[in-house]
């Protein structure tokens, strides 16, 4: 049997017009075809908000500012265990360009469920899903 491996990640939950904006992972990463929340492992050392605002830059080459937590959530997956905490985020900057992604969208929150959500966002999709977006301040 293989150890259990804990892998810590940080997701975005991008703003912009009252819209979140999900990111769908390339086919031939591990779960591609799924949407995600943006964002990536967190490093030794790192805080998850310096985490986020670096795979956000990685990711996009875009540069973010994070607001409060929303939710931690883990899923067991083959490969380990995600630990995921995501956090509330907006861009300060307009390259998008995409590395890690087949596709992005502008979501309104409540469509959000619409999507076929990676397991470890679900939580937090949902969360949102139900959040006074506008109301989010950074």
């Amino acid at each position: 049997m293989m150890a259990d491996k804990d892998i810590y990640v940080v997701g975005a939950a991008l703003i912009n017009d009252g819209k979140i904006l999900a990111t769908k992972r390339n086919n031939d990463r591990i779960l591609g075809t799924l949407w995600e929340f943006p964002g990536g492992k967190i490093e030794n050392g790192e805080m998850p908000q310096e985490a986020l605002k670096r795979e956000i830059e990685e990711e996009f080459n875009d540069e973010i500012i994070v607001g409060s937590k929303i939710t931690e959530s883990e899923h067991r997956y083959d490969f380990g265990t995600i630990h995921l905490a995501v956090y509330y985020a907006k861009f300060l900057t307009e390259n998008r360009d995409l590395v890690a992604h087949s596709k992005v969208s502008w979501v309104e929150p409540n469509k959000l469920t619409d999507l076929k959500w990676a397991d470890a966002d679900i939580k937090a999709m949902q969360i949102i899903s139900q959040a006074k977006i506008k109301e989010v301040q950074f």
